[in-house]
């Protein structure tokens, strides 16, 4: 078998004539993709923030899932959340969310889990650990005080926080 290069192509000879071409794109080609394919990842992780996690979290949770002083400021801690970038008011948003819970709203395992998770949650100084508190405490409410919607939601907002405690 017999390889010849012809302008970003290679074309193949086979002992009976035949030609196959195969498109090989040039370095300057792959490089681009490259970086085009990390812009891309780069785009798509920095749109996930801690703070928009914890705002959806929020967002997902029934009235009955809050204490009355928390209710009447929802919306505005959603908004405040979803602006939080880093992990010292990431930390403290979600000190604030976990004491906005009712009591009610907690499964039986929370009581087990609550002194060590707010002891964690004070001293939390990394993104992906608050990340990683903010996944123990979704996992820790009941089903019944999320939105009908939280099923469908729940997977990517999943992967966002995976994404998150890397």
């Amino acid at each position: 078998m017999k390889t010849a290069t012809l302008i970003g192509c290679l074309v193949l000879f086979t002992w009976i004539g035949q030609a196959q071409v195969i498109k090989i794109p040039s370095s300057d080609a792959v490089k681009k993709a490259k970086k085009d394919l990390k812009s891309e990842a780069n785009d798509a992780t920095s749109k996930v923030n801690i703070g928009s996690i914890i705002g959806q979290l929020t967002g997902n949770l029934s009235d009955e899932a809050f204490t009355d002083s928390f209710k009447k400021n929802k919306s505005g801690f959603i908004s405040k959340a979803n602006n939080i970038t880093d992990a010292a008011g990431a930390s403290s948003i979600l000190q604030s969310l976990q004491g906005g819970l009712a009591p009610s709203a907690m499964d039986a395992g929370w009581g087990k889990v609550k002194d060590s998770w707010i002891k964690n949650a004070k001293t939390a100084n990394t993104v992906n650990r608050v990340a990683s508190l903010a996944g123990t405490l979704e996992s820790h409410i009941s089903d019944k005080y999320f939105k009908g919607s939280w099923a469908k939601a729940r997977p990517a907002w999943q992967a966002a926080l995976n994404t998150l405690s890397k």
